[in-house]
């Protein structure tokens, strides 16, 4: 990016222009992680209670535009014009003082609206609350696992047995969907038994990204810092192997050193004298565009 301004205006910006760009960054870095991770499975993000909820949409926006499939949190889903995505919480299970007892109720009530998706490890073991949602339920979507980590013991061999008695009674059209304090080491594995997965604090407490905005040139003149190259400067493009390449501002096409392609000025104006100037990308635009790019 680059800003261009009398200083003394813009110099209250700096902080909190950081402060967008390293977080949210970071967020979507370590969604798009996760969600390479988890391959052809969908990822949903569900970590905003994990932080201020002031800034609950710029997390979701940030996991979505990253890579997550969904959001959790109906404001940021909403922002991004998107349905939110959740399942039954152990709340309403507690309060009811049954699993099937929720599930019953809450396929009776939203059944024909969205995806009814079971919790089968509030009170008992997963395998039999598993079971006794999908023989109660006709088309349950799913079960979801979220064991805590204090009797949690072996996920994979959890999700294992559930899948196998699922498919062994005949609900083999039954999905498993995990969640519980995953991240992009423990999800691999899981990968050959889960259908979907509900990710929070690993991405919501994704470590920032750490920019920094510099002086590199007053009044036309190039001048820097120690450690910083002086002058203005302009990110190019290969259109053929996507290699990116930093040269002068104004310094015109350049030759990729990758592949010899040509490398395009991929910086455009954005805003000028305070109005933009072209159109800006909606998230799924974003998404898109980031998934495209090479996972590094």
């Amino acid at each position: 990016m680059m800003i261009e301004a009398n200083y003394r205006n813009f110099a209250p910006l700096e902080t909190p222009l950081l402060g967008f760009l390293s977080q949210s960054s970071g967020i979507a870095t370590k969604a798009r992680v996760v969600t390479e991770a988890a391959g052809e499975n969908p990822v949903f993000h569900f970590g905003s209670r994990r932080m201020h909820p002031s800034i609950a949409p710029m997390i979701g926006r940030s996991a979505f535009i990253g890579g997550c499939d969904g959001v959790a949190v109906t404001k940021t889903a909403k922002e991004l014009g998107l349905d939110p995505v959740g399942t039954i919480p152990h709340a309403l299970i507690l309060l009811l003082e049954d699993s099937t007892t929720a599930t019953g109720m809450f396929e009776e009530i939203y059944g024909e609206e969205v995806n009814t998706v079971a919790l089968v490890d509030t009170f008992g073991d997963e395998k039999f609350e598993a079971l006794e949602n999908a023989d109660l339920i006709d088309g349950l979507n799913a079960v979801r696992l979220d064991t805590p980590s204090s009797r949690r013991g072996d996920m994979l061999e959890i999700a294992q047995e559930v899948r196998w008695e699922l498919d062994l009674h005949g609900f083999t059209d039954v999905n498993i969907f995990i969640s519980g304090g995953l991240d992009e080491e423990s999800i691999p594995e899981l990968n050959e038994v889960a259908d979907a997965y509900g990710v929070g604090t690993a991405i919501s407490s994704a470590p920032v990204v750490d920019f920094s905005l510099d002086i590199v040139e007053i009044e036309g003149e190039p001048v820097s810092k120690r450690g910083k190259k002086s002058g203005a400067k302009q990110l190019y493009l290969c259109e053929e192997c996507n290699q990116r390449l930093v040269d002068s501002f104004g310094a015109g096409k350049k030759k990729c050193t990758g592949c010899g392609g040509r490398a395009e000025p991929f910086m455009k104006p954005l805003l000028k004298n305070g109005k933009l100037v072209k159109s800006y990308p909606s998230p799924e635009e974003i998404k898109t565009y980031s998934a495209s790019q090479p996972f590094l």
